[in-house]
């Protein structure tokens, strides 16, 4: 039998590095299959995908022992650029792979160097940005495109090659939810039509798992898990490595048919043992903590427009208080970046006005707004400058005239914070994104900001990891320090802060208690956002006395553990 990809024991450890980045990897993937590869941060995903483009060993310095066949070249012979036009990649950082000055040209540029005629190009073009939602980007530039709105752009620009294989390393991570559905089922119809091979690393497996044949969960380096998505469910949880989605786990404990995806067929596969009864409602949410009434950040009648564009933000008045965890929510291009770009001084309105702490940014020096305000990017490339990880963590603390006496505290107790002492002595190149995101965090923590500005905190990071920096967030945020934070994770958002501001179209479409958002239907859609799968199946089982705010799973288990017990007393 021919394999589109062929992994004969396959290791490869990074120049300088002190372990394998792969190890022993053996595999086949036959012409078609639609394959999901899964794993904590760290676990070996992105080199095992530059090992099928040849990046490994051909760009990446290294020791590559085995062999990588794709279709009949062994990719150690093959040049990268001949493999280019067989297998196309969306990298984890899209801002890396954008080399034009116009979106039309970005998604062009790989179908002119493969010579296909004009005609097809405009129309390749034309369907690839269709589908990425990129109709009307046309003329933009790339790089000044949000991180979601560059993703997209990085799709189109592969869509439209139509090569034999397909490789996307985390290509729903920046996007909506709105975006991500779209994008998602897109890959996989391209996929399907064109009987072309797909690899998708994800750690969203609540959106991948129904569309895909076969799961390869990764960890240390290595494969520890394979097969149909069936049985890599059947056989459960891997601690810190895969944690199946909320639904298919309380399937399992409910003794329900483990393909439960849905929130709608997960009520009517537990109504079909015996008809629910009904638990004593809650009175109401949870009520909120009370927040200080002392301002900290205000936004009085803020417009700002980029350059030969539309307003970006339009007329935004806003409020937050001292102590308070605000998400900030909105579909890609909303406004959401620019919003918070401006309290750190990045950008100035063109009208109106942002203060901090009674301060006018647009006339305080950065460097004394910095003092007070810790700022993550979206893309962590944009704030790191040093070459390792321990002269990173020093540079702001020699930037902001820390006693050097402090600098071995402050810094292992950030890294700590973000489960990265293993990583102190590294090189930031030998980084993965999620892990570049996180030293980012780090880095600011050291500084022990009274106002901490979050883009986008958990782009890249595995499931386990997304909850421990939102754990760091919420920690902070007990502690007095001021959150602002984008994020796409409405779950997330809900568990964690207190109130939301959604953002549409560069004007404030909500602003208050983050539960009552996810209580507007609505609200959401009209804003690309989605509800979580555990809030979805409480709105199902409303009607049975479960609170239609639930967030967290351990919620929707005891509840659903109450009326299994309420059922079988009747």
């Amino acid at each position: 039998m021919e394999y589109d990809i062929e992994f004969k024991d396959v290791s490869f450890r990074y120049a300088g590095a002190e372990k394998d980045a792969l190890s022993g990897i053996n595999l086949n993937i036959c012409p078609g299959d639609i394959v999901l590869v899964t794993g904590p941060a760290g676990s070996g995903k992105t080199t095992f995908c530059s090992c099928i483009n040849g990046l490994v060993p051909h760009y990446h310095e290294g020791e590559l022992s085995g062999q990588v066949i794709v279709r009949s070249y062994d990719t150690k012979r093959a040049r990268i650029g001949g493999l280019a036009s067989l297998v196309g990649m969306v990298f984890q950082d899209p801002d890396s792979q954008l080399v034009t000055s116009s979106v039309a040209d970005e998604v062009a540029f790989g179908p002119e160097n493969l010579g296909v005629p004009r005609a097809e190009i405009n129309q390749r073009v034309t369907e690839a940005l269709s589908a990425t939602r990129l109709i009307g980007f046309e003329e933009r530039e790339p790089h000044n495109l949000s991180g979601g709105e560059q993703q997209a752009c990085s799709i189109a620009a592969t869509y439209s090659m139509h090569p034999e294989i397909y490789v996307m390393d985390e290509p729903l991570a920046n996007l909506d939810p709105a975006g991500r559905l779209q994008v998602l089922q897109v890959l996989i119809d391209v996929a399907k039509q064109r009987q072309k091979t797909l690899i998708i690393v994800e750690h969203s497996l609540e959106e991948v798992l129904p569309l895909v044949d076969r799961v390869l969960v990764m960890e240390g380096g290595q494969i520890v898990r394979d097969g149909t998505v069936d049985k890599v469910l059947a056989e459960g949880d891997i601690p810190r490595v895969f944690t199946r989605p909320a639904l298919v786990r309380l399937a399992d404990k409910f003794g329900l048919d483990l393909k439960t995806y849905s929130a709608e067929k997960f009520y009517a596969d537990l109504n079909a043992f015996k008809p629910l009864g009904v638990i004593e409602a809650a009175d109401g949410p949870p009520a909120q903590s009370a927040r200080s009434s002392t301002p900290l950040i205000e936004f009085q009648n803020v417009h700002y427009a980029y350059k030969g564009q539309a307003e970006a933000l339009s007329g935004v008045n806003l409020l937050v208080h001292e102590g308070e965890l605000v998400a900030i929510l909105g579909r890609n291009g909303s406004g959401k970046t620019t919003l918070v770009r401006h309290i750190i001084g990045l950008l100035h309105p063109s009208e109106g006005r942002v203060l901090v702490a009674g301060r006018d940014v647009a006339v305080t020096p950065t460097h004394e707004l910095t003092q007070e305000i810790g700022f993550c990017f979206q893309n962590p490339n944009h704030q790191l400058v040093a070459f390792n990880v321990r002269d990173e963590m020093t540079f702001g603390l020699k930037a902001h005239n820390i006693d050097p006496s402090e600098f071995d505290e402050r810094i292992y107790r950030a890294l700590d914070q973000v489960n990265m002492l293993d990583a102190l002595d590294a090189e930031i190149f030998d980084l993965g994104k999620g892990q570049k995101q996180r030293l980012a965090l780090a880095s600011v923590l050291t500084l022990n900001p009274k106002i901490l500005v979050i883009d986008e905190p958990t782009t890249g990071q595995d499931p386990q990891m997304t909850k421990e920096i939102f754990d760091i967030i919420q920690h902070l945020n007990d502690l007095g320090t001021t959150i602002v934070m984008i994020t796409h994770r409405v779950d997330y958002a809900a568990a964690y802060a207190s109130r939301a501001i959604v953002m549409n179209r560069g004007a404030v479409a909500f602003d208050g208690p983050v539960l009552d958002l996810i209580s507007d239907v609505e609200m959401m859609r009209a804003n690309s956002l989605d509800l979580p799968d555990i809030t979805k199946l409480a709105l199902q089982l409303r009607q049975h006395g479960v609170p239609p705010w639930t967030i967290k799973y351990e919620q929707l288990e005891h509840h659903l553990g109450q009326l299994v017990e309420a059922s079988r007393g009747d």
